[in-house]
């Protein structure tokens, strides 16, 4: 079903003023398929949504299943809604609206997120048998850590050669610059892709490949594989791999390009059995001290007459 015409003039003003906020493009894209899915089920326009509206809103989409018939995750539930929510706050703000009708709706309360890497037999036998180009996305999310979004969007004018090593440059999540030296054992696989000019990839049928479209294609393809994973499941996988080697969190958080160290915290899966040998070491301080052996009180030197 279309978007009817009057509900995408409101979607329109809200998009640029969300652009101009300085929202990433894909930001904005997310931020439209959700208002345009919410104005197809509304079946109203957008602003004259009620809270009742909304309350039933939020509850068909926790009921909602897949494709492969399991409900949303509730991560998706709550971005769903922070989407709406700001939708819905710009309008007030903007005056179209008097009052918020997102007001009463519950603050989605996300378990604490835990690391979910690929385990490394599954991967590399990912490595062996999937094909171009394919396989060099996967690497460059295992072993650089690279989004989805960061992958697609590569260009060859993104890649330069400094005394000897490729050097990566490009735009990452939040609008922010980064610019990483490729490891020595992952420049094969781009080197391939250097003999053209613009991007490395395009879709499958031409045109630009959209991020949504390249996780997509990882995504089914490990299905066929019978694998349970995602790209973003390497991203964890190069996270956790990468603070096994060094133990540093901080260099860690700048290798994954986060501004946060909590955010780095959910990536890195730490080791019950560390954990055990480093209490077992903290431990000793209450272990029994072996007895010493007391030494005999020296008798008293006579005076000289």
């Amino acid at each position: 079903m279309e978007t009817a015409p009057e509900q995408m003039t409101v979607i329109r003003l809200h998009l640029d003023w969300f652009d101009r906020s300085g929202a990433t493009p894909v930001s904005v894209q997310h931020r439209r398929e959700n208002l345009q899915r919410l104005a197809r089920w509304l079946e109203k326009p957008l602003l004259h949504a009620t809270a009742d509206d909304l309350d039933r809103w939020q509850s068909a989409v926790r009921a909602r299943r897949n494709s492969r018939g399991h409900t949303l995750a509730l991560s998706t539930v709550a971005t769903y809604t922070a989407h709406v929510r700001a939708f819905y706050g710009w309008a007030v703000r903007m005056g179209h609206l008097d009052i918020d009708p997102t007001a009463r709706l519950p603050r989605i309360k996300l378990p604490r997120a835990t690391a979910h890497p690929v385990p490394e037999r599954d991967l590399m036998i990912a490595l062996e048998v999937a094909q171009e180009p394919l396989r060099t996305w996967l690497v460059l999310a295992a072993f650089m850590g690279l989004r989805a979004m960061e992958i697609a969007s590569i260009t060859r004018e993104d890649i330069h050669e400094v005394r000897g090593r490729l050097v990566l440059s490009g735009i990452g999540k939040g609008n922010k610059p980064y610019s990483m030296t490729v490891p020595v054992h992952v420049e094969p696989s781009l080197r391939r892709y250097l003999n053209t000019r613009g991007p490395l990839w395009s879709a499958p049928r031409g045109g630009p490949l959209r991020p949504k479209r390249l996780s997509c294609l990882v995504s089914r393809w490990f299905r066929r594989q019978d694998m349970p994973y995602t790209l973003h499941w390497l991203r964890h996988s190069f996270g956790s791999e990468f603070y096994a080697a060094t133990r540093d969190v901080l260099l860690t958080q700048d290798a994954m390009r986060h501004a946060s160290p909590d955010t780095t915290r959910i990536y890195v899966q730490t080791s019950p059995k560390a954990m055990t040998a480093a209490m077992d070491r903290l431990s000793k301080a209450v272990a029994p001290k072996p007895p010493t052996r007391r030494r005999a009180p020296k008798e008293p030197v006579a005076e000289a007459a």
